[in-house]
């Protein structure tokens, strides 16, 4: 039986993230709203078929989800960008999914614990307020969640080693003093991380736990300023097949209309997605369309597209630092909050997810015939890899820790880092 108390909700520690909606309708337009039957009855009982002229929510496989307009926006999305149900019946008629964007809830043996989606702009842009003035809300959110009996080990260190509460604590200790460090630009900086990270990955841990656990982090994060000045070599002709196969994964986003169609169709769809990701991993003529990319770049020119420049790096940099730090801090990085790997390949799997987001948004550079990135390009990118990062399961498949396990090897990451980071990663 589940447990009756209420649960707090745990809200990610990171003060310079702010967030408020500004009505820019995106998700509206983008996400998929899934609905509970209770939700879908409350629409029948606002009259919105009648109200709308069209059906408000449509099966999908064995659920219901929100109806959309062939341009992708939700019926219910007004001119102004405002939600019809909450425009005439308030914003607790709204579905869940819909009132708790761009947050998400987990339940942790200590409470609900909060995340954040950087694929919405007013958090890509910290624009709002402090995301503790959101707590009280989401706590009456948390009240409609659904409860599980019983909260498993939150991430392994090995194989039946589950870590404890205190040295997954130490870790993100470690980790996010690091990136508040500021000594060297962000991709140097997760460079070092990586190659750490490499280093921790060979640890016995059955002689390392408790105070020795924290006493062997404190030596390997200590030591990633000198790992981060290291020399890089080139990635190898594999190492950035597979991260273009990685990139690829993150932003194949499935529609309304495709989650709908019948088993033919879905089985052109596997088709044409083993097909892609062929091209992908060959990376030769053009990119394949990819949902939000512009089309017709050759994977030649998406390569050669240059970091942004030192001096324009600062807000990069304070993005992606915000944008780890919420991932570290919501416990979305290994175990329960992704897909239960393991803390070592999570870590890894982080810092790909960095390299993928490079790779794409050099993407959105070149389809916009620029050579430099810019600013956009990353957000829009970031957007795309974060939506997929913890609510894609291909992500946690074998075939994705397998990719992991070998880009850990030969230097494979900081390799990627290195060639695909978002700003010039150069020392000062």
């Amino acid at each position: 039986m589940a447990r009756a108390q209420a649960l707090p909700v745990l809200m990610p520690n990171v003060p310079p993230q702010r967030w408020s909606c500004h009505s820019c309708g995106l998700c509206c337009r983008t996400l998929v709203g899934d609905l509970t039957e209770e939700e879908r009855r409350g629409i029948d009982e606002q009259g919105w078929r009648e109200k709308l002229g069209i059906a408000p929510y449509v099966r999908v496989g064995r659920g219901w989800a929100l109806n959309k307009h062939d341009d992708g926006a939700c019926v219910f999305l007004d001119e102004q960008n405002r939600c019809r149900i909450h425009s005439e019946f308030g914003e607790a008629a709204k579905p869940l999914a819909c009132r708790m964007f761009p947050f998400s809830l987990r339940e942790h043996e200590h409470g609900w614990q909060a995340s954040l989606r950087f694929d919405c702009p007013s958090v890509i842009d910290s624009k709002g307020e402090p995301l503790s003035s959101h707590r009280s809300w989401l706590s009456s959110a948390a009240a409609e969640m659904p409860r599980r009996s019983r909260v498993a080990s939150e991430v392994e260190l090995a194989r039946g080693m589950p870590a404890t509460h205190d040295e997954v604590d130490a870790l993100i200790g470690r980790v996010t003093r690091v990136l508040d460090g500021g000594q060297v630009r962000m991709t140097r900086t997760l460079i070092g991380l990586a190659r750490a990270t490499a280093i921790l990955g060979e640890a016995k841990f059955g002689s390392m736990r408790g105070a020795r656990f924290g006493e062997l982090l404190d030596v390997l994060f200590g030591a990633v300023e000198s790992e981060a000045g290291r020399a890089v070599e080139p990635p190898t002709v594999r190492q950035r097949g597979m991260l273009r196969q990685l990139a690829f994964a993150h932003a194949e986003h499935v529609s309304l209309q495709e989650r709908r169609r019948g088993y033919p169709s879905r089985l052109r769809r596997r088709w044409r997605q083993l097909r892609d990701s062929k091209r992908f991993r060959h990376g030769t003529g053009a990119v394949p369309a990819l949902p939000g990319f512009p089309r017709g770049a050759m994977f030649e020119r998406v390569e050669s597209v240059r970091p942004i420049p030192a001096a324009d790096a600062a807000g990069m940099d304070a993005l992606l630092s915000r944008y780890l730090k919420i991932r570290f801090f919501s416990r979305s990085v290994f175990g329960l909050g992704y897909y239960g790997w393991r803390l070592v390949p999570g870590l890894t799997a982080l810092w790909l997810s960095v390299a993928a987001t490079g790779w794409l948004a050099r993407l959105h550079a070149a389809g916009a015939d620029r050579d430099v990135l810019q600013s956009g390009d990353v957000s829009a990118a970031l957007g795309v890899v974060d939506r997929a990062a913890t609510r894609l399961p291909v992500l946690g498949s074998f075939a994705e820790r397998a990719r992991a396990a070998y880009l850990s090897r030969e230097d494979g990451v900081a390799r990627l880092l290195a060639a695909f980071g978002w700003t010039d990663h150069g020392n000062e």
